[in-house]
């Protein structure tokens, strides 16, 4: 009875689908399918310019643009006349169509690396970065994307504003432009990563595509071409498509650990070192390496934690994870304690006038005002370390009014506006008065001196152990290695290898140019 009644309910579904696809008309849309797997003239020049915007919007961050070049984008007429080939069975414009496709692939990363080699952006932006690790998730989308689009092509309803959608969801460009990007900014794991997240989106769109025409009626019969039996066809689509979703599943499954580690990790960190009035957490990150969780936390803290608090946090998290942890702990003090400045200085500074009391001369006051400013510095450096305050200068007026303080700092990024802030407020409480702050940067690492044998030398080496040191760990920033001469090359290689290899820089973080002149210098700018 069960199996009379789930035939007798397929047998209904085949009449319902025949009576609502009866109206289609088949020859028609194979012919648009055939005439969308012509590599033409204009096809050429519409992939090509849609390549570049895509590119530009990758190397300057720009959602719009990017999304500009989805709609632009002609790439997505092929897959749909294979995905319409695999289900009739039609051999030749199964060739045809892949040919296309394949072309289409070709000179794209072919064009976007050459521009990619010529700009002077090389730098992977955030646009960039979430295109180089698909998962699951990215394969239902061009799964969902691609049933659209075969749907809209076969009934022909609102078919522009379906098949501009289809465009944007499935973003078969961009991660194209990422593989020409990789491969032109000496990053082949950005370019792997771009491929796969292609050819996820590709797979699934020609399978939902094969399923929802053979929903339709499109049939073998339909063409007179030597045609492939329907079974073979989808298992060699099933097949690619199970085997593709074995990385994309286990980079799920990754994040998702990842981020509940991250979770777990915050709720200690939080009960242990967000005390009111006394402590509060600016940041932390955590790093799985060779079994091991490490964690680099940055505190702010009235009074710093003693060796044996951060013993107990890191025994906790470790307790917490069952896993062996690291903590490094990062403490910024944030008030001085009750030291108070000197009497006189504090006269000058309120009054913009030396005191009556005394008659004190120019070096009296300077001397004074020195005394003073080496406390400051040193306060200020426990606040921007690693970055080291180069020179601290001070200065008023005869009339009253704010003290003008200019901070030479060793860094390559510019201060943001809370950071600005909040090195005023230090500035002002440790002087008492009103404070102008003007803060110009200089370089965070001395040039990079190499010896006879091309080695680095040891000063170069110490003063680059400070990149261990960065607030969040050398991950959360980004490397620009320049060299010049004639052995800039040689000298960017040995760089970018000693940054990875001995200081844990991630290989996606370095970048390396040539620079006219001679010597190299490393830069280092947040992410």
């Amino acid at each position: 009875m069960p199996n009379a009644y789930i035939r007798y309910r397929i047998k209904r579904l085949r009449e319902y689908i025949a009576e609502r696809t009866s109206g289609i008309d088949h020859r028609a849309i194979i012919k648009n399918a055939v005439a969308g797997a012509e590599l033409s003239g204009s096809y050429v020049s519409l992939l090509l310019l849609a390549s570049l915007i895509a590119l530009l919007g990758l190397l300057t961050n720009s959602v719009a643009v990017v999304i500009g070049a989805m709609l632009i984008s002609p790439l997505m007429g092929p897959i749909l006349s294979f995905g319409l080939a695999f289900t009739i069975g039609d051999l030749a414009l199964a060739r045809r169509g892949l040919r296309v496709i394949a072309v289409s692939v070709g000179l794209t990363i072919a064009l976007t690396a050459f521009m990619t080699l010529l700009s002077p952006l090389k730098e992977p932006t955030t646009e960039i970065l979430s295109r180089v690790r698909p998962n699951i998730y990215d394969l239902f989308v061009a799964v969902l994307a691609g049933t659209a689009g075969a749907i809209a092509l076969c009934t022909k309803k609102n078919y522009m504003i379906t098949a501009t959608g289809v465009a944007v969801a499935t973003a078969v460009i961009p991660p194209l432009s990422v593989v020409g990007f990789g491969l032109g900014s000496g990053h082949p794991m950005l370019g792997l990563g771009g491929f796969l997240l292609f050819f996820t989106n590709f797979v699934a769109i020609v399978l939902t595509a094969d399923l929802v025409f053979f929903l339709f009626n499109f049939r073998s019969s339909m063409v007179s071409e030597e045609t492939y039996p329907a079974r073979k066809r989808l298992l060699i689509l099933g097949t690619v498509l199970t085997m593709l979703s074995i990385p994309l599943v286990h980079t799920l499954v990754t994040d998702l650990r990842k981020v509940k580690l991250t979770k777990r990790v915050e709720r200690v960190l939080k009960l242990h070192l967000e005390k009111e009035a006394h402590s509060r957490v600016t940041g932390f990150s955590v790093q799985e390496k060779d079994g091991r969780v490490g964690v680099n936390v940055m505190v702010n803290t009235v009074r710093p934690f003693e060796k044996k608090a951060e013993e107990e946090i890191e025994k906790e998290i470790g307790s917490f994870l069952g896993r062996n942890v690291e903590l490094n702990l990062e403490q910024v003090v944030v008030t001085a304690g009750s030291i108070e400045p000197r009497a006189e200085l504090s006269s000058v500074l309120s009054t913009g006038q030396t005191a009556p009391a005394r008659d004190e001369s120019a070096a009296a006051v300077q001397a004074s005002a020195s005394r003073l400013l080496r406390d400051v510095r040193t306060e200020l450096e426990a606040l921007t370390s690693p970055f080291a305050v180069e020179d601290i200068g001070l200065g008023f007026g005869e009339k009253p009014g704010p003290a003008r303080v200019s901070v030479v700092l060793r860094r390559d990024y510019p201060l943001t506006d809370d950071e600005r802030l909040l090195l005023a407020r230090l500035l002002e409480r440790r002087l008492q008065v009103p404070v102008s702050l003007r803060v110009e940067l200089a370089s965070f690492l001395p040039r990079v001196i190499f010896d006879e044998k091309g080695d680095l030398s040891r000063e170069s080496m110490a003063a680059m152990a400070l990149i261990k040191n960065l607030p969040g760990g050398p991950g959360a920033f980004s490397f620009r290695v320049e060299a010049g001469g004639k052995d800039g090359r040689r000298h960017a290689d040995r760089l970018k290898r000693y940054l990875q290899e001995e200081l844990g820089v991630p290989a996606a973080s370095v970048t390396a140019v040539a620079r006219p002149g001679t010597g190299a210098s490393v830069l280092v700018v947040r992410r």
